[in-house]
């Protein structure tokens, strides 16, 4: 038994040799230098659009994407742009004061149930002539109702989380979790909200279910006794919900060994235009800061 003792040694150190090789190529052939020539510049247009619940001017900007070698994006003005519910049909003025910022000519406020269509047309991409059309179309979710907020500071982490009391409905809802402090949006980044389903309590009492952080490192989320602490919960879509999040995953990259390829964020909006119609409701609660010790 010795002798197939010793052939199972030498297999194990021919094995772990190769293993070796091959981890050394692999190491060498990531730090080689490679050259990519980077793809044609395709000219596109960059839709944000919203329209939500309060009643206030809605809003549409229309960008141009920008090259490598551009400086600053370019606006897309004396567009058309119009959004539609059943006979009801808004248009949206571009201001002279703000290029490429459409305005509703009139405030309003979306109706949950309702489900809005966005026109836009008189705009030339490609400069051929022809009028390129963008169209998006979205269901305003019904806002949920907050019965209050809390706030609870945890010192192992140097942060305030917000905490929400709430009935969530029955029906599958997707959310976005935005934090005031003293009535400045504090979380105004993308890259900052917070988003999720409902999956661990739909139709269900949230109990205190924790919504935002707030960070004693930055300072417009450090908090002090008197401060007024406000969440802001958006009911948004599905089409809303996968444009964070992708846009998000694209910001903070991927794993390099097992993540996907970078790809555009996802969109609502035909014509492969870039941007989301974002049409949602705001639920918004306070509470005030008291007896905090750190």
């Amino acid at each position: 038994m010795k002798w197939l003792f010793n052939i199972f040694r030498i297999q194990q150190q021919v094995i772990f040799r190769m293993m070796a090789v091959f981890l050394l190529l692999l190491m060498i052939s990531c730090t080689e230098e490679m050259e990519l020539e980077p793809a044609a510049y395709v000219k596109n247009i960059i839709i944000d659009a919203t329209l939500t619940n309060e009643n206030q001017y809605q809003l549409v900007r229309l960008f141009y994407t920008q090259s490598f070698t551009d400086d600053s994006s370019k606006m897309v003005e004396a567009a058309m742009v119009t959004v539609t519910s059943g006979d009801s049909v808004v248009r949206f003025i571009e201001r002279d004061t703000f290029p490429g910022y459409y305005f509703s000519e009139i405030p309003f406020a979306g109706e949950p149930g309702k489900t809005y269509h966005l026109l836009i047309t008189n705009v030339d991409i490609n400069v051929d002539g022809e009028w390129d059309v963008f169209e998006a179309s979205a269901t305003m979710a019904s806002a949920l109702e907050m019965d209050s907020v809390t706030y609870t500071y945890i010192p192992q982490w140097k942060a305030t989380s917000l905490n929400c009391y709430a009935w969530d409905p029955q029906e599958r809802n997707y959310y976005n979790f935005i934090a005031w402090v003293n009535g400045v949006m504090v979380t105004d980044s993308l890259f900052e909200y917070n988003v999720t389903n409902d999956d661990q309590f739909n139709g269900n009492y949230t109990n205190g279910v924790t919504c935002q952080f707030l960070q004693d490192e930055k300072e417009y989320e450090h908090i002090e006794n008197g401060d007024t602490l406000t969440l802001e919960i958006d009911n948004i879509d599905l089409a809303y919900f996968n444009y964070i999040n992708s846009a998000q995953k694209e910001y903070n990259g991927y794993n390099p060994m097992f993540g996907g390829l970078p790809a555009n964020v996802s969109s609502n909006i035909s014509n492969n235009a870039i941007g989301i119609f974002r049409v949602y409701t705001v639920s918004k609660k306070s509470c005030v800061v008291k007896g905090l010790v750190r």
